[in-house]
C-alpha cells in the first residue's frame, strides 16, 4: 500500500485534556513527576489480596505488581450516587467516572454550561473476573456449593443449624441486590459516565487485551473524523485486579520470578501486572484551534494489524507488529525518519521485547552514524503492565513528553545485547533530557501496544502546533 500524499492525509486529532491514576500517582502531575524521577512504583499488594495462599502452592511466583493500594478514592456524593449502592459493586466503574470527570475538567469542559450533545466515551476494559462478577458467583454458586459440602461433612446438621450457617456465611459476603446490579454489566462503566456527566454521544467498551485502550482511542478518532462527534473521551481501565489473573500469567510463564519489570534489560525474565486507568479528551485539530483549546499533543494516526496465523495464538509476531507500524505511517503520510521517541509495548518478556525491536527495525531501518537517533523506553518499567490500560499509559506519557519537550527516562540497568539495538536507530534512554528537534520539524513519537490474540496497534503522536503551544501547566520541566 502506498503512503497517502500529504493533501489526502486524515485530519489530525488534538489531545486537549488528560487524567489518570497509576501506581504511586493519584493524578497527572504525580504520574509525570514519577516518570521524570525514575520512580519504581512496583511493590507488594494489600494484605487482603491473600498472596501467601497463592505462593504456598506455586500458583504465583511473586505477589509484586503495580498496585493502586490506597489510591482507591471515590466520594459518591460528588456524583449523586448513594453510598450504600457501592459495596459489592465494581470499583473500576467508580474510579473510571472520577477520571473521566477529571479529564473533562483538565480540558476545560466540565460544568453545567458545557454542551456535551456531541461528546462520547469509549474505553478499553477487560472482561475477565472482576469484583462485581465475583459477588454474584459467591452469592449464587459458591455459597450453595459450600452448604452442600457442609451438609455432606455434617450429616446430623438440622434445618435450624443449616439456616444459621447460611446466614453466617452470607454476612461475610458483600451485599448483592438491585443497587449493585450495574456493577455486573461491563458496559455500564461508560454508561454510568455518560449518565453522570451528561454525555450524549456514543458510549461503549473495547476488549482487545493489551491493545484495548489504543484501539478505544482509534475508535474515538474514527468518530471525530466521520463527523459523528465533536469531542470524545477515550482510554483504558484496569483496577481491582484479582490474584486469579496473576495465576494465568504464571501458567503462561510470563510473570517475572525476580519481581521486577525491566524491558530491554539483560536478565529480564518477564512482566508484572498492574492496576491503573487513564483517559484523554480528543477533538479534531481544526475545532480545537478554533475553540482556543490548550493542546498537549496531536494524534496523526493509529495503525492496526492482526497476526493472521502467526506462530501461535499468544505468541508475538514480527510480521503482525511490523504491519501495524507500517500502516500507521502509510495512512497518515508521516515519514518514520522524523520520529525521535518510541514508547514501546516493552513488557519485559524476552521474546516479546525482541520481537518488538525487530518489528521496529523493519520500519525504521538500520542505524546511521555512531549513536542512535530514536529514544526508546517503556512506562511498564515503572508501573508494570496495566493490560487494557497499558496503551493509554504510554500515550499519556508520550503526550506529556511532547508537551514538555523532554525525552523521558526508562528503567534499565544494562541493555540486553541479544536485542541487537546497535544495528537499529534505537537507543534505550535512561535519563531525562531535553528533546532537541531539527529546525522547522515538529517532534514526533510512536506508541506501541500489542495484545494477546494477535492484535497490534501503533500510534503516531506529534507536538502541538505553535498556535496552541501554551506554557505547560505542570510544574516539572
Amino acid at each position: 500500500m502506498s503512503r497517502n500524499p500529504p493533501n489526502t492525509a486524515p485530519e489530525p486529532i488534538a489531545l486537549i485534556g488528560m487524567a489518570c491514576i497509576f501506581p504511586d500517582a493519584p493524578d497527572l502531575q504525580a504520574f509525570w513527576n514519577n516518570i521524570l524521577d525514575g520512580v519504581d512504583a512496583v511493590g507488594d499488594p494489600v494484605e487482603n489480596w491473600d498472596a501467601e495462599r497463592y505462593l504456598a502452592d506455586g500458583r504465583i511466583k511473586t505477589p509484586r505488581g503495580g498496585w493502586l493500594k490506597d489510591l482507591y478514592r471515590f466520594d459518591p456524593r460528588e456524583f449523586g450516587i448513594m453510598p450504600n449502592s457501592m459495596d459489592g459493586g465494581e470499583p473500576d466503574q467508580y474510579l473510571a467516572l472520577r477520571v473521566a470527570r477529571d479529564a473533562l475538567a483538565d480540558a476545560g469542559y466540565l460544568g453545567h454550561d458545557a454542551e456535551h450533545r456531541d461528546t462520547g466515551i469509549i474505553l478499553g476494559h477487560s472482561t475477565y473476573l472482576h469484583r462485581g462478577q465475583v459477588t454474584v458467583i459467591q452469592h449464587n454458586i459458591v455459597l450453595d456449593q459450600t452448604m452442600e459440602l457442609l451438609k455432606a461433612a455434617l450429616p446430623g446438621l438440622d434445618a435450624a443449624a443449616e439456616a444459621e450457617l447460611r446466614r453466617a456465611l452470607l454476612a461475610k459476603l458483600p451485599p448483592h441486590c438491585a443497587d449493585t446490579a450495574p456493577g455486573l454489566v461491563p458496559n455500564v462503566m461508560t454508561g454510568r459516565i455518560a449518565n453522570r456527566l451528561n454525555l450524549k454521544g456514543p458510549n461503549y467498551l473495547v476488549d482487545a487485551a493489551c491493545s484495548s485502550s489504543l484501539l478505544a482511542v482509534s475508535a474515538a478518532v474514527d468518530e471525530l473524523r466521520a463527523g459523528r462527534s465533536r469531542m470524545m473521551i477515550a482510554g483504558g481501565v484496569n483496577a481491582s485486579l484479582p490474584a486469579d489473573v496473576s495465576t494465568i500469567f504464571t501458567q503462561l510463564g510470563a510473570l517475572s520470578a525476580r519481581g521486577r519489570v525491566r524491558p530491554f534489560e539483560a536478565g529480564s525474565d518477564g512482566t508484572l501486572l498492574g492496576e491503573g486507568l487513564g483517559m484523554v479528551v480528543l477533538k479534531r485539530l481544526s475545532d480545537a484551534l478554533a475553540d482556543g483549546d490548550r493542546i498537549y499533543a496531536v494524534l496523526r494516526g493509529i495503525g492496526q494489524a492482526s497476526d493472521g496465523r502467526g506462530t501461535g495464538l499468544l505468541a508475538p509476531s514480527v510480521d503482525g507488529e511490523t504491519l501495524s507500524i507500517r500502516r500507521a505511517y502509510e495512512h497518515s503520510g508521516v515519514d518514520p525518519a522524523t520520529v525521535g521517541l518510541i514508547e514501546a509495548h516493552g513488557t519485559g518478556i524476552p521474546l516479546g521485547d525482541k520481537t518488538e525491536i525487530n518489528a521496529l527495525a523493519n520500519v525504521f531501518g538500520p542505524r546511521r552514524g555512531a549513536g542512535g537517533s530514536i529514544a526508546i523506553g517503556s512506562v511498564k518499567s515503572m508501573i508494570s503492565h496495566c493490560i487494557p490500560a497499558a496503551g493509554v499509559a504510554g500515550l499519556i506519557k508520550t503526550a506529556l513528553a511532547l508537551h514538555h519537550r523532554v525525552l523521558p527516562p526508562t528503567l534499565c540497568e544494562q541493555v540486553n545485547p541479544e536485542l541487537g539495538l546497535e544495528r537499529t536507530p534505537l537507543f534505550v534512554n535512561t535519563e531525562a533530557m531535553p528533546w532537541i528537534a531539527p529546525l522547522g520539524q515538529p517532534r514526533r513519537a510512536g506508541v506501541d501496544s500489542f495484545g494477546f490474540g494477535g492484535i497490534n496497534t501503533h500510534a503516531i503522536v506529534e507536538q502541538a502546533p505553535a498556535a496552541a503551544a501554551r506554557p505547560p501547566l505542570l510544574a516539572r520541566w
